[in-house]
């Protein structure tokens, strides 16, 4: 297969997102690739999927979780819980060996013809005759958990918690403290070739190189809180470093509980080269998941087993790296990817996994289940990339495939259109069928969703803002809107698929039904408030209606609207008037008349000094027509200049001005 240009310029030539017009689902990178499912396929880090190793899957259906595994005399033994069991592995044939009588057997080591065991919740090792028959070894004292074993010239390391101690055990089963640190955990060890020992940490996340007894040299204090892994090949350490929310290792378990190994944990991994002279070089992370172990093959490729998705990561020599191997339980917990019997363990469901060479016709890469949002009709599936791959697809309405969903359409050898049923989410399947030159780059499915209906939830008069605090002006909560003609309209709408939408305005008065455009059909109106000059207009009750097109993203025939109409809304661009004001006395009196009404607020000034507020005669400012009487006997004797200024409900003021003599 060659690269199809005409599905580049496809995909160069896909829409914006924000209309209901021709969409694709585009699968051109590692993460958009690696989110699917791989069996027999990998997927690179240039964001290409490959033919990749097969795997074959061997159940230990009794026990919860495949925790560790060592080889020895020709056979592979496995570490279990949460029934602390020992299992051999012999060809394809997998048979309980041992039982220790502990919830979990966390390590394994061989040695000297012996096969050692260590465990928790009482961090008690054990060794194993070849007839599976155990004793207790050692018990570390003040230790509760034995995280790794390593076997080395005659002597056995332990590394524990919680007080961090590292001990050398000899083969009468004298335990000594080898290393005390400062962290809670040791979580990891590995032997170099010049026999120095090193040790990983947690709630830090520290490995060091011990010498000797008591002898540490830090080799590098990484970021995170917990060394779960490490190797090293040639002089060369390989560093499973990772973050958790919470210190992981400190998980006390019980023969009733199940410990902090048994369900994928949440937290972030970072793998990192460390080379002789010290230099040190992350290689892969990850932010979704955390990193369980790591080897060094021959030829310096690295590989990690993660312990959330199920899967083994692969970094080359050169910095490339590859999401290796996937299987169906979401932890891998150990791994042996060099050698002629390569395998790894899982747990949230124990199982070992041989690793084998792939199969004709079986390597097969599933996307992710892809989500157009709303139920769409598929339209061209196209790909890049070189060799003979076959397509499917399969079409459902629920977020998993399941029974309701298609069965996967006939292969496609050549770019076509989709023939799965219009549905929400599409999967795509490609095949690599013989050939082992195959590569996959890019997949692009078209897709038009079902158009969908904005929706208007409100029109209205637009609130005002709240004035920013000033020394120089201050406004009472009961002031009275500011006059204008210009009415300023907002509305709410709720636009499912974003579509580009055109909005109508039309008006009547409260007492009529005949409507009457605000805007010529020319206007295109595409925000959601309006400035409406209402100068022309009589004063009166009106309502505005609001009709939302999206028009501007769909043909004619595609087009769908949606009207609401507002409360009535008050139109009042006239002044009120005051009659008859007049002094009396020590008295001023007047009747202040609105076309409308209610009369919003009175005040008065003497003598040209701040306007104050004051009630009307019956003391309720509740109608059009309001008449008032102004006690100012307490002013000294003289000649004033009373105003009086009055508010409709509108803003509208008016001021009219009396002598008073006293």
């Amino acid at each position: 297969m060659t690269t199809s240009v005409a599905a580049v310029a496809l995909a160069l030539l896909a829409p914006r997102a924000d209309a209901v017009s021709t969409r694709s689902f585009v699968l051109d990178d590692a993460a958009s690739l690696a989110a699917g499912e791989l069996d027999g396929t990998a997927v690179h880090s240039d964001g290409s999927v490959t033919i990749g190793v097969g795997t074959r899957r061997i159940g230990l259906d009794e026990a919860a979780v495949a925790w560790s595994f060592t080889r020895g005399s020709g056979s592979v033994f496995v570490g279990t819980g949460n029934d602390g069991k020992i299992y051999r592995l012999s060809g394809d044939d997998v048979s309980e060996f041992a039982e220790t009588g502990q919830l979990v057997v966390t390590s394994l080591a061989f040695g000297s013809g012996r096969l050692y065991a260590g465990t928790l919740p009482e961090a008690r090792i054990y060794q194993v005759d070849g007839q599976g028959q155990t004793q207790e070894l050692a018990r570390p004292d003040g230790a509760e958990h034995v995280w790794d074993l390593a076997y080395h010239d005659g002597t056995l390391f332990a590394a524990t918690g919680p007080e961090g101690k590292v001990f050398a055990i000899d083969a009468s089963g004298q335990a000594e403290v080898y290393w005390d640190s400062d962290a809670a955990h040791v979580m990891s060890l590995a032997v170099g070739d010049d026999g120095s020992l090193y040790a990983g940490t947690s709630d830090d996340a520290v490995v060091v190189r011990l010498r000797g007894p008591g002898r540490a040299e830090v080799v590098h204090d990484f970021p995170g809180n917990e060394v779960t892994a490490l190797t090293i090949r040639d002089g060369v350490l390989a560093v499973a470093a990772n973050e958790f929310p919470s210190p992981p290792a400190a998980t006390t378990g019980t023969k009733n509980k199940a410990t902090s190994g048994a369900r994928p944990r949440p937290g972030k991994g970072r793998l990192y080269r460390v080379d002789g002279d010290g230099r040190t070089e992350r290689i892969l992370s990850r932010d979704d998941g955390h990193f369980t172990s790591v080897q060094i093959a021959e030829d310096g490729t690295i590989y990690a087993g993660a312990g959330k998705d199920g899967r083994v990561h692969r970094v080359s020599p050169t910095g490339d790296s590859a999401t290796w191997i996937d299987v169906d339980e979401r932890q891998v917990l150990a791994i042996d990817m060099v050698g002629d019997d390569p395998l790894l363990l899982t747990g949230d469901g124990a199982a070992i996994y041989r690793i084998v060479a792939q199969e004709a016709q079986a390597a097969t890469w599933t996307s992710k289940v892809l989500d157009a949002s709303f139920v769409a009709r598929f339209g061209e599936l196209t790909w890049r990339g070189r060799g003979a791959i076959q397509f499917q697809t399969r079409s459902g309405n629920s977020e998993e495939p399941n029974e309701t969903w298609s069965e996967w359409s006939a292969a496609m050898a050549q770019p076509g259109p989709i023939r799965s049923a219009s549905a929400r989410y599409l999967q795509i399947r490609a095949r690599f069928p013989q050939d082992p030159d195959a590569r996959l780059l890019a997949v692009v499915a078209h897709y038009l969703p079902q158009n969908q209906r904005a929706r208007i939830s409100s029109v209205g008069r637009a609130q005002a803002k709240k004035a920013t605090k000033s020394k120089n002006v201050t406004r009472s909560v009961d002031d009275p809107p500011v006059p204008s003609a210009k009415l300023k309209l907002e509305w709410a709408v709720t636009n499912p698929d974003g579509d580009r939408m055109r909005y109508r305005l039309r008006y009547r008065a409260e007492s009529q039904t005949r409507w009457r455009t605000v805007l010529h059909e020319d206007e295109e109106l595409t925000s959601t408030n309006y400035q409406w000059d209402t100068g022309g207009l009589p004063d009166g009750y009106y309502v505005v209606e609001v009709e939302a097109s999206d028009e501007l993203s769909n043909p004619g025939a595609e087009t769908l609207r949606n009207r609401r109409a507002s409360e009535p809304l008050l139109i009042d661009n006239h002044p009120p008037r005051i009659e008859s004001i007049r002094a009396e006395g020590d008295h001023v009196v007047g009747r202040v008349v609105d076309g409308l009404g209610p009369i919003a607020k009175l005040e008065v000034a003497i003598d040209g000094r701040e306007f104050r507020p004051f009630f009307p005669a019956d003391d309720l400012l509740d109608t059009r027509d309001e008449r008032f009487d102004l006690d100012l006997s307490g002013l000294d004797p003289g000649e004033y200049i009373v105003a009086v200024r009055a508010y409709d409900a509108g803003g509208n003021s008016v001021t009219a001005e009396v002598t008073l003599t006293r």
